[in-house]
């Protein structure tokens, strides 16, 4: 490995561009580039950057998180079925028609519901997981991963009938803000606290173990020899991704393609354990989310778009570009 991508390098690098993507996101706005009126940008553009970054590094340390506990480099935060309770949440708050009769309804009311949502998709993931969970914690026996992930897949799959219910019963003036939460949307976005504090949570239940994460990453068996207590660190893992992936959506909507690939990339620059992968994926995470939503406030300015649309179109050519350029054994 070149002296450029040693872990301590990609770090400081990742910083650089950390610092240089915050003050991109501060001078951006709906109408041009340039820092304005110091109330604009310290009650209107800081918050919205703040915001963004800390959904972006939720989703990226999910996805990272989720990519070591299923052993599948093609993971992202989604495959739990958080994001689909949460926007069921959401979406039956907006539906509720109280949001314009109440400002602090108008406030606070979709993030209360997503929040709402994704607590209970994680309660019902980990109620249907837990058996699961014990029965294969230190027998050796590869079919927890799977489990999780048809588990998963399953709750989103009910929430996104539950989803398209709920847009087929909206009124049309509510269904074109609907939409653009569901693309994911930062245009008053402004409480950072919760999400930023979800994030230190995750951190706080998964980088402390990080090197046992990289022992059950690759098999039960193998971590359960050197005394890592699979099932509680498999619990912890989904806890911390299921508890970030909640606050991420509930910020800023079901912003895509971060989670997958982030984590990944930095895995193609040489980053492929977990000690230094979490926290170069928050970084990298959050300064994706923010760039884009930068290029989402001025290149059609004044019009606003989803910085969902810019991270899709960004993160699917880079994700095929990484997969179809990197070595074969890249991913775990």
């Amino acid at each position: 490995m070149s002296a450029w991508l040693r872990p301590r390098s990609v770090l400081w690098t990742l910083l650089f561009v950390t610092a240089a993507s915050l003050a991109l996101g501060l001078a951006a706005g709906s109408s041009g580039w340039g820092f304005t009126a110091p109330e604009i940008v310290w009650q209107i553009r800081a918050p919205r950057v703040l915001a963004g970054f800390g959904a972006g590094a939720a989703l990226a340390l999910s996805g990272a998180l989720m990519q070591l506990l299923t052993r599948n480099a093609l993971a992202d935060p989604y495959v739990l079925g958080v994001s689909s309770g949460a926007s069921v949440g959401a979406l039956s708050a907006m539906l509720l028609g109280a949001l314009g009769s109440a400002a602090w309804w108008s406030e606070w009311g979709v993030a209360a519901g997503a929040s709402a949502g994704a607590l209970a998709a994680t309660l019902l993931l980990l109620s249907l997981s837990w058996r699961v969970l014990a029965r294969s914690g230190v027998s050796g026996v590869q079919e927890a991963p799977v489990s999780l992930l048809l588990i998963g897949v399953m709750i989103g799959s009910a929430g996104s009938a539950v989803v398209t219910l709920l847009l087929t019963l909206a009124p049309e003036a509510q269904l074109r803000g609907m939409v653009f939460w569901l693309l994911g949307d930062l245009n008053g976005a402004t409480h950072w606290v919760a999400v930023w504090l979800a994030l230190a949570v995750a951190l706080a239940l998964s980088w402390p173990w990080a090197h046992q994460l990289d022992w059950l990453a690759r098999g039960d068996a193998w971590a359960a020899t050197l005394g890592v207590p699979v099932e509680r660190r498999r619990r912890q893992v989904l806890v911390a991704s299921a508890l970030a992936t909640g606050a991420a959506v509930a910020t800023g909507g079901a912003i895509g393609f971060v989670g997958l690939v982030a984590p990944h990339a930095l895995r193609m620059l040489g980053l492929r354990q977990a000690p230094w992968l979490l926290p170069a994926s928050v970084l990298a995470g959050g300064s994706f989310v923010v760039l884009a939503d930068a290029a989402a406030r001025t290149i059609v300015a004044p019009v606003q778009l989803p910085v969902g649309v810019l991270a899709a179109a960004v993160g699917v050519p880079s994700f095929l570009a990484l997969l179809l350029k990197g070595p074969r054994g890249a991913a775990r």
